[in-house]
């Protein structure tokens, strides 16, 4: 119901802040030291054209928690259960939570589920996308990626970008069919080079 609209309404968005000058390259390369992840946010947030309350930081609660020793590798923490998870932007009707949305910057390109790496080491934005589709069955999910760049983690150097993103289309297309969820995946390579995908 919603997708098709939020996709209009966040690309317009993204691109209102970079003619204010607050998003260009330069800055979603030095994303970490520019504000670039709640700049991304705002970006989602701004949707009230639809009768939807965006809120961030957004905790939920669903009927069943993580289980760290399901999906992290090596897990000897004592705290087996995540109980809550926070989204970057809950999008609420009627005070209902009917989707959510997640900025994804390079830091956390390596935070999804590969063939070489099957099981990462922290509960990662995939796990809470995932979750979450299965759990509370929101009517829609939005990935807003930046892949501009590597982080300097050893373990995003496994993959090229283009094959990140890859990873991350398999990942968000295959969730999205299995829990029947609409979903918009936005992937940022630069300014000018942004895909999306609605599944």
């Amino acid at each position: 119901m919603y997708i098709d609209v939020l996709r209009e309404i966040v690309l317009r968005n993204i691109y209102s802040v970079a003619g204010k000058n607050l998003l260009d390259d330069d800055k979603l390369r030095k994303y970490d030291k520019t504000n670039v992840h709640s700049i991304l946010q705002y970006c989602l947030l701004k949707v009230d054209e639809l009768g939807l309350l965006g809120i961030p930081e957004f905790k939920i609660k669903p009927g069943k928690p993580i289980d760290k020793h399901a999906i992290i590798e090596d897990y000897k923490g004592k705290n087996r259960y995540q109980r809550t998870i926070r989204v970057d932007v809950a999008y609420l009707k009627d005070s209902k939570v009917v989707g959510f949305g997640e900025v994804v910057t390079p830091d956390e390109i390596h935070g999804v589920p590969t063939p070489k790496k099957p099981k990462l080491q922290w509960i990662a934005p995939s796990h809470k996308i995932e979750h979450l589709a299965k759990e509370i069955k929101p009517e829609f999910i939005i990935l807003l990626q930046v892949t501009i760049k590597h982080p300097s983690w050893e373990d995003a150097k496994l993959y090229t970008l283009d094959e990140w993103e890859e990873h991350w289309i398999n990942f968000m297309r295959k969730t999205c069919e299995d829990n029947k969820v609409k979903c918009l995946h936005i992937i940022m390579r630069s300014v000018k080079n942004i895909e999306s995908y609605t599944w």
